[in-house]
C-alpha cells in the first residue's frame, strides 16, 4: 500500500512539474511572437504580475505577504521610473499596493480569524467617527488617504508566525533597509539630485519647487541633498530607517546592519526621526533591562555623528538649529499653533481632504498642519483624535505589559512613531505605514493568542466549513 501512495504522489509531482514547464514554454512563446509583432509587452507584463498574485494570494499568503513587504520600501521609485518609462495608464494604477495588501489580508483573515482588543476597538471608533464625519463634508480619497494605515495594521492582527519565521522576518527586514541606506549614500554623495528632479518634474505629483527639488529636500544652512534612498523624500526615508532599527536592536546583536541603517537616518538630516529614533531606543533598553547595550551604542552612535558632521557639512545646519533661528522651526511652530487656533474653532471637523497635505496638493491655500494629531482633529473633530490616541496608548500599554520579541518591536515603534507624528503628518504614507503597523499588529496578534488560545471563539470571524 505505502509503496503505491509514493507511486502515485511521484506520478502527481512529475505531472505538476510538466504542466508548469509546459506553461513557462507557452509564456516565453507567446512573449517571442508579442515581440517580433511589435505589440507592448507592459499589458502582459501586467497580466502575469495580477496572476501571480492572486495565486500567491491563495495558494501561498505568507509567502506573498513577505513578499510585499520586502518590495513595499522601494515601490514608490519603482512606480515612478515605470510611469517614467512605460506608457501613460501606468499612472492610472497608483494605489495599487494598497489593494494587494488588502488581498492577502482578507484571505489571512478568513484563514486565521482575530479576536478583537480594546486597541482593536479604539481604533474601529475612530474609523466609525472619521466615517460619519465624512457623510457630511469631505473626499472620499482624503479619507481613504488618512485611513489606510489600518490595512497594515489589520495585516500584522492577522498573521500568525512561529518563531523561526518571525527569526527570518526580522533578520531579512533588518538587511533591507541596511543596504537601501547604503544605496541612497550612492544618491548623496556622487550622482546627486538631477535624476530625481527630473523624475519628480515628468511624474510626480509633488516633491519640487521651479525647476528643482522642493525645501523638503534641503534644509537652512544645509547644501547637501538630504537622503531619501528609494522613499519619495527624506521625510518618508527617515521614520522607514527608525522602524528598521527598532527591529535590529530586539533581534540583532550584529553592529554592521545597525550602523549601514543609523548612517541612511543621519543622511536623512530628519529631526523628528532623530528624536523618534532615540524615544524608541532609550525606552527599548528600559524595556529590555539593556542599559549598558544603550550607553555602549549610544557612544558609537555619537561618534558616528561627530564624524558626519564635517563629511556632510552639517556645521552651519546644527549651530541654527542652536540658536532657534531654523526657519524650519518657527514654520514648524506656526503650524503647531495655527492648527490649534483650527481645532479649537473647528471642534467638530472640516471633513477629510480639507487639512494637511491632500488639501494642498488640491488649494495651495488650504491650511498644512505640520502634526499627525492636530490633523487629524482639524478634519475630524476631538473625539476622533480622543479615540485614536487611545488606540496609540492601550496598544503600547498592552504590548509593555506582555514581554516578548514582537511586544518589544511594537512598544519602540509606537513610541518612536508617536513622537515622530507631533513634527510630522505621516500617517497617510503607505509604504512607511507597512512598516510600523504592521509589527504593532503581529504583536498585538502573538499578545491575543497567548491570552485566548488558539481554539477559542472569536468574537470576529468569517463563517468557517468543518
Amino acid at each position: 500500500m505505502s509503496v503505491a501512495i509514493q507511486s502515485a504522489t511521484q506520478n502527481i509531482n512529475t505531472s505538476s512539474r510538466a504542466f508548469l514547464v509546459g506553461v513557462a514554454l507557452s509564456t516565453l512563446a507567446l512573449v517571442g511572437l508579442l515581440g517580433a509583432l511589435g505589440i507592448s509587452l507592459i499589458p502582459f507584463a501586467l497580466v502575469c504580475a495580477a496572476a501571480l498574485t492572486f495565486w500567491l494570494a491563495f495558494r501561498y499568503p505568507m509567502s506573498g505577504l513577505g513578499g510585499f513587504l520586502a518590495f513595499i520600501p522601494v515601490y514608490t521609485l519603482a512606480f515612478l521610473v515605470a510611469k517614467f518609462f512605460g506608457p501613460r495608464y501606468l499612472g492610472s494604477l497608483e494605489g495599487i499596493d494598497r489593494v494587494v495588501l488588502l488581498l492577502f489580508t482578507c484571505i489571512l483573515w478568513y484563514r486565521n480569524r482575530v479576536r478583537l482588543t480594546l486597541p482593536d476597538k479604539f481604533l474601529l471608533v475612530c474609523f466609525g467617527l472619521a466615517l460619519l464625519r465624512l457623510a457630511f463634508s469631505g473626499t472620499v480619497l482624503g479619507f481613504l488617504t488618512d485611513f489606510n494605515f489600518l490595512i497594515a495594521y489589520a495585516a500584522g492582527r492577522v498573521t500568525v508566525l512561529n518563531s523561526e519565521r518571525e527569526q527570518v522576518w526580522a533578520k531579512r527586514a533588518v538587511w533591507i533597509i541596511a543596504v537601501i541606506s547604503v544605496l541612497g549614500m550612492i544618491e548623496v554623495f556622487y550622482i546627486g539630485e538631477a535624476p530625481r528632479t527630473v523624475l519628480y518634474l515628468a511624474v510626480a505629483n509633488g516633491g519640487t519647487s521651479g525647476q528643482t527639488l522642493d525645501a523638503a529636500f534641503h534644509a537652512n544652512e544645509y547644501s547637501g541633498l538630504r537622503e531619501s534612498a528609494t522613499m519619495f523624500g527624506p521625510l518618508q526615508f527617515a521614520p522607514l530607517c527608525m522602524a528598521a532599527l527598532v527591529i535590529w536592536w530586539v533581534y540583532s546583536r550584529k553592529p554592521l546592519p545597525g550602523m549601514m541603517i543609523a548612517a541612511g537616518l543621519v543622511c536623512s538630516v530628519t529631526r523628528s526621526a532623530w528624536l523618534g529614533t532615540a524615544v524608541a531606543v532609550v525606552v527599548l533598553a528600559i524595556a529590555m533591562n539593556q542599559t549598558k547595550r544603550l550607553i555602549k551604542y549610544g557612544a558609537i552612535a555619537l561618534v558616528m555623528i561627530i564624524i558626519a558632521i564635517p563629511l556632510l557639512g552639517l556645521t552651519d545646519y546644527l549651530l541654527s538649529t542652536k540658536a532657534g533661528e531654523d526657519p524650519s522651526s518657527q514654520s514648524h511652530q506656526e503650524s503647531l499653533l495655527g492648527g490649534m487656533k483650527y481645532v479649537v474653532t473647528h471642534p467638530l471637523g472640516t471633513g477629510p481632504g480639507s487639512v494637511g497635505k491632500f488639501a494642498v496638493k488640491q488649494d495651495e491655500n488650504a491650511a498644512g498642519i505640520e502634526d499627525t494629531y492636530l490633523t487629524l482633529a482639524a478634519q475630524y473633530g476631538l473625539l476622533s483624535l480622543f479615540c485614536f490616541v487611545g488606540f496609540l496608548a492601550s496598544a503600547a500599554l498592552l504590548l509593555w505589559r506582555a514581554p516578548s520579541q514582537r511586544s518589544y518591536v511594537g512598544v519602540g515603534i509606537l513610541a518612536g512613531f508617536s513622537t515622530v507624528m507631533m513634527f510630522a503628518a505621516l500617517h497617510d504614507v503607505f509604504p512607511l505605514a507597512c512598516w510600523l503597523w504592521f509589527p504593532v499588529g503581529l504583536g498585538i496578534r502573538s499578545i491575543s493568542e497567548a491570552q485566548n488560545g488558539n481554539n477559542s471563539t472569536p468574537i470576529f470571524s468569517p463563517a468557517r466549513n468543518t
